[in-house]
C-alpha cells in the first residue's frame, strides 16, 4: 500500500472534519516517512517505547491515537529529540487519530459503547449514551473494571440505568450527561470540582484514560492490518472502588 492509499484509508475511518478545533494542525500525518508502506504499527501514545517497538517492528508507519507534538516546540529536550530521531532516522510515518477517532462511527466511544454492552446507542456529544439492565453503582463499577481490565473510581449510589461514556478526559461534559438524562457517565481524569458539581445528580465513574481509549486503538489495528503495540501506563495500587 501506498502512503497516500493509508491516508485516505484513515480518513475515511476518522474524517478530520469530526476532530473538535482543538485538534487543529493536531491531527493527520505529522511526519512524512516512506511512501510504501508495508507494515503498521498501531498504539495510543508515541511513547519512547512505541517508537522503539515500532523500530523493531520495521513498521513504515506509526498510527497514534495522542499526538507527539502538543504544544509549540520551543526546546528539543534529551527524550524528545530521542523520539524525533528514532522517526526520522528510520523514515516512518506518524499519522494521528485524535478528537475525529473518538467521534468517528466505529472509532473510541463506539467501541467503549459495545464493550460496555449498551443497548440503543446515540450520539451524545463526542460520546455516546444507552442503556443496560438496571444495576447498583457498585455492581456497575465492578463490571467496567473487569471488562477493561483496569482500576476504576467510582463516585454515587443507587441503580442506574442509563449510561454515558466519553474515552479520556472526559468529565467536562457532566452537565451535557445529566441533560441527556444520563444516570452514570464513564470516562476518565475525575477531578474534586467535577465530583462537587455532579453530587446528588450524576455518579460517576473513572476507568482510566489509557483503559477507556486503547481498546479502540486495538479495534483499529484489526481494521486495517496492523499491529497494536501495548504501552499500558504504570498504574498506582489504589482501591478499585471508592463510593461517597
Amino acid at each position: 500500500m501506498d502512503l497516500n492509499s493509508l491516508i485516505a484509508t484513515l480518513e475515511a475511518i476518522a474524517p478530520p472534519a469530526l476532530a473538535d478545533p482543538i485538534d487543529e494542525g493536531r491531527i493527520g500525518l505529522i511526519s512524512r516517512g516512506k511512501e510504501e508502506v508495508h507494515n503498521i504499527a498501531v498504539a495510543l501514545d508515541p511513547t519512547a517505547y512505541v517508537i522503539t517497538e515500532a523500530v523493531r517492528a520495521h513498521a513504515d508507519a506509526l498510527i497514534t491515537h495522542h499526538t507527539l507534538i502538543w504544544n509549540p516546540v520551543t526546546k528539543i529536550l534529551p527524550r524528545f529529540q530521542d523520539e524525533l530521531k528514532h522517526i526520522l532516522a528510520n523514515d516512518i510515518s506518524l499519522y494521528v487519530l485524535h478528537t475525529n477517532y473518538d467521534a468517528a462511527p466505529g472509532g473510541v466511544n463506539d467501541t467503549l459503547a459495545n464493550l460496555l454492552r449498551l443497548q440503543d446507542v446515540e450520539p451524545f456529544g463526542i460520546g455516546r449514551i444507552g442503556t443496560i439492565e438496571p444495576v447498583s453503582m457498585r455492581t456497575l463499577a465492578e463490571r467496567v473494571a473487569r471488562i477493561l481490565n483496569t482500576r476504576v473510581q467510582f463516585v454515587g449510589k443507587g441503580v442506574v440505568r442509563t449510561v454515558a461514556v466519553i474515552g479520556g478526559s472526559g468529565f467536562y461534559s457532566t452537565e451535557e450527561a445529566i441533560s441527556a438524562g444520563a444516570d452514570v457517565l464513564v470516562s476518565a481524569e475525575l477531578k474534586h470540582d467535577v465530583i462537587r458539581n455532579a453530587q446528588g445528580r450524576l455518579c460517576l465513574i473513572d476507568a482510566t484514560h489509557y483503559a477507556t481509549e486503547a481498546p479502540a486503538m486495538r479495534a483499529l489495528a484489526d481494521r486495517i492490518g496492523g499491529v497494536f503495540i501495548d504501552d499500558p501506563p504504570r498504574v498506582e495500587d489504589v482501591r478499585a472502588a471508592m463510593n461517597r
